[in-house]
């Protein structure tokens, strides 16, 4: 058995070496000698051979020198081939873990070797359920109140931010399993953690607490950090939903919305604001607000008359010291966005009219616009297949000669399908031909593109 073992390090050590600097490639590479990315397939089967044969203690010891060699992702590797990686070091730590309560060690301390591996994991490889075995009956609450004396005497000479964020989390953990509720509250106001805080006292029925607590801590990091908290924001919001006052609901999602106009934000204030029934003019004000960027909730609070059906938030003194966001308006991407979600085609087209109209429109990369012209041309081109096949060739160009080898197949054939179906409908097959003629002439160089031509004539 010694000799497995002393093998095996031997292994894990040589696997995780240092990458070196592959000049073929251009980045580092754990590859050696231009050869095969390392295989962890045989270390995952001798774990398992060791799990089988009982060998729990040796799994834990060689478990903790596989995870300290790791050193994570490569930054100039390749995503896919890191990802694998990452996959086999935690195939391979989850048996370990797994083999914790067949060891040698005593309840208290199987406890702390789980709670110390997860807590050295820097990058986040190890999945929860490898420690599904911590939640048994076959740990008493006494163990865990073992384990949170244990991790409160490691706690206070603890300086590193992460690592002493990750015990707080264990100890609060300890806390619940080990019945002493009472404690959490303190240790999340030592640590400055409201959100905790907000949430450990919404789990206890304490809501007002919480209500004080969330909007101090909101004041606090927005005072510190120069930017609103959007944790405590939603738990505000929360509360509001939970204690059935809609309309200050409504008013929370407002300020998501102007902090963030997406269609997405769009459609959870349409949700808020049809419970507090008052969406016919909070839908104005928002298309107004993407226009112009006015906002009648800020122009109430300043004795400005105005027709605003929301209340001020509770923390809307706050928000009104944060400078305006750096919107340009008008916002198209959300106007169209939003017009499509509505099914407003004819909207849809004059935005893109006013969109390609704009002064920096031809000197933007034509990437940046792509994904907009899509949606577009994908709303309309049932009513206004020219406005479609304008956009799809504008996403066309954005794609030639920019994309990863991967897009032309994934992006731009079935862009090409999709146009040359819409010319069969108009009955415009000349056009198509005439334009797969001066793509191939324009880019004769580009063999990839040439491929997808032909796949797609």
């Amino acid at each position: 058995m010694e000799k497995l073992v002393s093998s095996l390090r031997s292994e894990i050590r040589s696997i995780t070496e240092e990458p070196v600097w592959d000049n073929r490639r251009n980045r580092w590479s754990r590859r050696k000698n231009h050869g095969d990315p390392p295989d962890y397939l045989r270390i995952r089967k001798q774990f398992q051979s060791l799990a089988r044969q009982g060998n729990a203690d040796a799994l834990l010891e060689l478990g903790e020198e596989l995870l300290e060699r790791w050193d994570g992702p490569l930054e100039e590797s390749d995503d896919s081939e890191e990802e694998e990686l990452r996959s086999a070091v935690a195939d391979c730590m989850g048996i370990v873990i797994r083999s914790v309560p067949k060891s040698s060690l005593n309840r208290l301390e199987q406890l702390l070797w789980a709670i110390g591996i997860e807590s050295t994991d820097a990058y986040g490889i190890l999945e929860k359920k490898y420690f599904d075995f911590m939640k048994s009956d076959g740990y008493s609450r006494a163990d865990w109140r073992e384990v949170a004396e244990n991790l409160e005497s490691r706690l206070s000479a603890m300086s590193d931010e992460w690592y002493r964020s990750n015990f707080v989390y264990w100890l609060l953990h300890a806390y619940r399993l080990g019945g002493l509720e009472e404690r959490m509250i303190s240790l999340l106001e030592r640590e400055g953690d409201y959100v905790g805080l907000v949430d450990a006292l919404l789990e206890q029925g304490k809501r007002e607490e919480a209500r004080r607590n969330c909007i101090l801590g909101y004041e606090k990091i927005l005072e510190a950090q120069g930017f609103a908290s959007r944790e405590l924001h939603e738990r505000l919001l929360k509360m509001a939903e939970a204690e059935g006052r809609f309309d200050l609901a409504a008013a929370y999602c407002w300020d998501d919305f102007c902090d963030e106009p997406t269609d997405e934000s769009y459609v959870r204030l349409r949700d808020s604001a049809e419970k507090a029934r008052c969406w016919p003019a909070v839908r104005e004000a928002a298309l107004r607000f993407l226009r112009i960027g006015s906002r009648p909730d800020r122009a109430a609070r300043k004795a400005v008359k105005q027709n605003w059906p929301l209340p001020p938030t509770e923390v809307a003194h706050l928000n009104d010291k944060i400078p305006a966001g750096l919107f340009v308006f008008p916002l198209f991407r959300p106007l169209v966005r939003i017009a499509i979600l509505e099914k407003r085609v004819d909207d849809v087209v004059e935005l893109h009219r006013k969109l390609i109209q704009k002064p920096d429109h031809s000197k933007r990369p034509l990437i940046i616009d792509s994904g907009i012209m899509i949606d577009i041309a994908n709303a309309v081109s049932g009513k206004y297949p020219d406005v479609a096949l304008s956009c799809w060739r504008y996403f066309l160009d954005a794609l030639i000669g920019h994309a990863e080898p991967a897009f032309y197949n994934h992006l731009m054939e079935p862009l090409l399908r999709n146009m040359k179906s819409l010319y069969e409908k108009t009955n415009r097959l000349g056009e198509w031909t005439a334009l797969i003629s001066e793509l191939r002439v324009a880019h004769h160089l580009d063999n990839r593109l040439l491929e997808v031509l032909a796949a797609v004539e």
